[in-house]
């Protein structure tokens, strides 16, 4: 009679567990480029710098659940007009000084924030 080693078995068994509460995680929120978003609470906050037609990170889709606020941050170096579709915040950019705009997602869908001068599309917001 053949001897069953349990060994082989265990070793399957825990490495589908291992796998199954992998999968069982919910996605990290999209955030543009890595460390440029942090979150406190139900506030992130992002820094954007605008040199001439350059926006850095690159622009990217932001996730924010609904009833949470985006803080964010951006320099120019150049005078501007700062605009926050789904949002109605319209604020001038003063060359050289850091503009905060504290967005609060109301309701769900994808938002542009943008320059006018020259029109730039310096990230998209998800309501979620």
């Amino acid at each position: 009679m053949r001897a069953i080693r349990p060994l082989p078995y265990a070793v399957c068994v825990l490495a589908l567990v291992g796998a199954a509460a992998c999968s069982s995680a919910s996605p990290q929120p999209s955030a543009g480029a890595a460390g440029s978003v942090a979150t406190s609470g139900s506030v992130r906050r992002l820094s954007v710098q605008v040199t001439g037609t350059t926006v850095t990170p690159a622009p990217a889709q932001v996730d924010l659940p609904v009833g949470s606020t985006l803080e964010l941050s951006v320099t120019s170096d150049h005078d501007d007009e700062l605009h926050a579709h789904g949002f109605d915040v319209e604020t001038p950019l003063k060359a050289g000084t850091a503009t905060t705009l504290r967005l609060t997602g109301k309701e769900p869908g994808v938002y542009e924030v943008e320059t006018h001068e020259p029109a730039l599309t310096l990230l998209t917001v998800a309501v979620r």
